[in-house]
């Protein structure tokens, strides 16, 4: 249940009820039958009261949790990974100037050190000591229909849910500018520009003219569409392109083409369950839980019944489905991306290495 949600049907009144038996045999409450008899009826529909009954599971785990900005904005959440300013999150959220807040409302800019485009995952650095850090379980995996809960900085979760689905893979969809094109002298010509598309929040207008992609030199519309499905959902990539006989440089985010072809769809999932990550496919090695989550409540731990870190959530996929990336995937990752093995995005650098997921071709 997210923290925006209230729902009000017996659905959720018997779910309530479980919780506090769950959380009874857990050692939380002493009696759950008076305890639940000194609710309200209100409280029984109430989002807020389903998750504050998991306060205790969250108590360690939102020290280590961050909120992540980016220009100002909640951008994810984070894990911090190793005391000294070490913070795990999701790639593909990263856009701009990088703040991360702590539970202690302390604020620090975080630089980029290291990016892995196949499992969407940043490696950021604050100037920060003596830090809490993530207790990992990464030994076995949650079994089905067991709860698990995800911190935030408040001493309420963010959502909790269950397991729905055992450890497995989600094929790639390959990426989309979000633009429909033809052939031109040099180029692609765009002849439209999708609604809330990556090419549209990148400025792209019908008549501009593409050029060049990634460092990839684009003469015609077949071979931009050849080279764009080597990349991802929530990759961005620099597109050269030509306007009013001039060259401009924009940054795209890549698209889920899925989204962009049902505006029905997308509508509905909107109204039913709010919006989905950008990246949300191509990931080798997933657990599917339940949690209603925004995209910017992605990017930090999901923890079990015992405050232990089971995985990294990395997306919100369809109404009630989210993935995470399990521990055992995560932490080893946490090294390679501290010694700089993956180059952060950098549009100023050479233009081979413009992608946040270069290496993540399908």
């Amino acid at each position: 249940m997210n923290q925006d949600h209230k729902t009000r049907n017996p659905q959720t009144v018997r779910l309530f009820a479980l919780t506090l038996i769950i959380t009874t045999c857990a050692g939380w409450l002493t009696d759950s039958a008076s305890a639940f008899d000194q609710l309200q009826p209100s409280q029984l529909t109430s989002g807020s009261q389903m998750r504050r009954a998991f306060r205790s599971v969250v108590s360690t785990p939102r020290s280590w949790t961050v909120r992540v900005r980016v220009n100002g904005r909640e951008a994810s959440l984070g894990a911090i990974v190793e005391s000294d300013g070490w913070i795990l999150t999701k790639a593909s959220q990263l856009e701009g100037k990088v703040t991360c807040e702590l539970t202690t409302a302390e604020r620090y800019e975080a630089e980029i050190i290291g990016v892995d485009g196949k499992l969407d995952l940043a490696l950021l650095k604050i100037d920060a000591r003596n830090l809490p850090t993530v207790q990992w379980q990464s030994v076995t995996d949650p079994k089905v229909g067991q709860w698990l809960v995800t911190p935030g900085l408040s001493m309420s979760p963010v959502s909790v849910g269950v397991l729905s689905v055992t450890r497995r893979d989600i094929k790639p969809a390959p990426g989309v500018l979000g633009v429909q094109i033809d052939d031109a002298n040099g180029g692609a010509l765009v002849k439209q520009v999708m609604r809330e598309s990556g090419a549209e929040e990148a400025g792209l207008k019908p008549g501009d003219v593409i050029l060049n992609v990634a460092g990839e030199n684009i003469d015609s519309a077949s071979s931009l569409s050849r080279f764009i499905r080597k990349f991802l959902p929530g990759d961005r990539v620099q597109v050269r392109l030509l306007r009013d006989e001039e060259e401009i440089n924009a940054v795209v985010v890549l698209t889920d083409p899925q989204m962009l072809i049902y505006d029905r769809l997308r509508e509905m999932q909107k109204k039913m369950g709010g919006a989905l990550s950008r990246r949300k496919t191509g990931f080798a090695e997933v657990l599917q839980h339940d949690t209603v989550l925004r995209p910017e409540d992605c990017g930090g731990v999901i923890v079990d019944l015992h405050g232990k870190a089971i995985g990294l959530n990395i997306a919100r996929a369809g109404r009630t489905k989210s993935f995470a990336i399990p521990a055992d995937q995560v932490i080893p990752m946490i090294q390679k991306l501290k010694l700089k093995e993956y180059a952060p995005y950098n549009p100023q650098k050479d233009h081979k290495e413009q992608t946040v997921a270069a290496g993540s071709a399908s």
